[in-house]
């Protein structure tokens, strides 16, 4: 019996990880990837993957809200739209002044709580505001 519960308990968590979709997680979740990303985010910190370096002090004081109708807003008065491309990558598309530019991002981790985004070697972490 207990060699049939740890197969078993081994298998899920095989299969759990094998499909997780972002590289960080989370491994497991019941609330859909447009719940978690609706929200208010602000930096936690910056990641220099290639320099092995963390920066959590004098991070840019950028807010963004992502809304579940796939609107953005942040506190630099620039408005636009968001939506999931392909399995990892998000596409923020904002305006400010006449000027339009459009950013893809790796989603890395994707929580209520936290938001992990990658572009150029360089992690970008937030969280809620």
């Amino acid at each position: 019996m207990k060699k049939t519960l740890l197969i078993a308990l081994t298998l899920i968590t095989f299969i759990s990880t094998e499909c997780t979709k972002y590289e960080d997680g989370p491994v497991i979740t019941f609330r859909s990837k447009n719940n978690r990303i609706n929200n208010t985010w602000k930096y936690e910190s910056i990641i220099y993957v290639e320099q092995n370096s963390i920066v959590t002090e004098n991070l840019p004081k950028i807010e963004f809200k992502l809304n579940k109708d796939g609107s953005y807003s942040d506190n630099e008065d620039s408005v636009g739209t968001w939506k999931f491309s392909g399995e990892v990558d998000l596409v923020i598309s904002k305006s400010k002044n006449s000027t339009t530019t459009e950013t893809k991002w790796e989603i890395i981790k994707l929580s209520k709580k936290q938001l992990w985004l990658r572009i150029n070697k360089v992690e970008h972490h937030f969280k809620p505001v």
